[in-house]
Order: C-alpha cells, then structure tokens, then sequence
C-alpha cells in the first residue's frame, strides 16, 4: 500500500479518558473503522494529516462528547529535513 496516502487515524476516547490512537489509515477504511465506534456508541473522531511548514493533524469528524467544539488541531514536528 502505497504510505503517501496514509494520512489519517481514528482516536477513541477510552474508559478511563486517554486517548486511544489508531492508524495510519486510507480515507476509506479510516471512516470505516469510525462508523463502527459510532455504531457501538462509542465517542471517536477522525484526524487528517495535513502537511505544511509544521504537519498537523486536524478533525474531519467526530462522534460522542469530547467535551470541546471538536475544531482543535494537533501540531506535529516536521520529520524533513531543512533545506
């Protein structure tokens, strides 16, 4: 599979309130894995990577109460090299 398009993971937030991480996914399995929390009841969300000057991992989607507005994004440090 190609990774370039591994760009999104799904985050349950578990019973103890941490944050549980899965991924990396394609688009297509990443809202599957979703729709099956969603089903289940459980509180999910699902994160893409965007990629800029800093890569950041922002909500496309979310189900549940996360107790925010569900806008908030997650900075990540770029792994490239200067140029």
């Amino acid at each position: 599979m190609n990774g370039s398009r591994l760009k999104y993971r799904v985050e349950v937030l578990g019973d103890r309130g941490g944050i549980e991480r899965y991924g990396p996914f394609n688009e297509q399995k990443a809202r599957e894995f979703f729709e099956v929390e969603e089903s289940l009841g459980g509180t999910a969300r699902i994160m893409r990577l965007e990629e800029g000057i800093r890569e950041t991992w922002m909500v496309v989607t979310e189900c549940g109460d996360w107790g925010g507005d569900g806008r908030e994004s997650y900075g990540v440090r770029s792994t490239k090299a200067p140029q």
